[in-house]
Parts: C-alpha cells; structure tokens; sequence
C-alpha cells in the first residue's frame, strides 16, 4: 500500500488557484485536491489567496512539489504524511463524527 501525503500551498489569486489545480489532476499527481479562500494581509483587495490542500502518494510527492513551484510564487509548501486512526476518519478531515 503506498503511503499519503498531504501537501498545502498558497496562491495569490482564484485563477492562478484554478489553473494549478487543473495542471496537478492532469499530471495525476493528486488523489484529491481541495481549494479554499484564506485571509491574507499581503493581499489586495483585488485578489485573494487561495489554499490549495492536495493529496497524493510518497512516489508523487516530489513531483508534485516541483510542479507547484513551477507555476511562480507560491507561498510555502508544506508536506506531511497523512496518518489515521483505522476507527477515526484520516486527521484530513477535521469535523466528521
């Protein structure tokens, strides 16, 4: 079984958010990705940061780190193995019963 690697970023802009997203599910690099809206003080009022959490394989992981980086300024990249409880939902997704 291969293990899950949960990897986050910013972006600056709901475009540029898009556009990455679709470049990581094209490459198959991501088994899921999830984009959110984030407050930021560095941004205008014109354009907004966008949270990018995807997961993917250890095997992917480099990859997909090299493919977010380049896309242009990203904010941090952020990795971590995805564990879980087998009686728990994956820490993931915060908030499920």
């Amino acid at each position: 079984m291969a293990a899950f690697i949960e990897v986050r970023t910013t972006v600056e802009g709901h475009e540029k958010a898009a556009v990455l997203a679709h470049e990581i599910l094209g490459a198959d690099l991501a088994t899921s990705i999830d984009i959110d809206e984030v407050p930021s003080p560095s941004s205008s009022a014109e354009t907004s940061t966008w949270r990018l959490t995807l997961i993917t394989t250890d095997a992917h992981a480099p990859a997909m780190e090299a493919l977010i980086r380049s896309a242009g300024p990203v904010g941090p990249i952020e990795s971590r193995p995805v564990t879980y409880d087998i009686d728990s939902y994956p820490d993931w997704m915060p908030g499920h019963p």
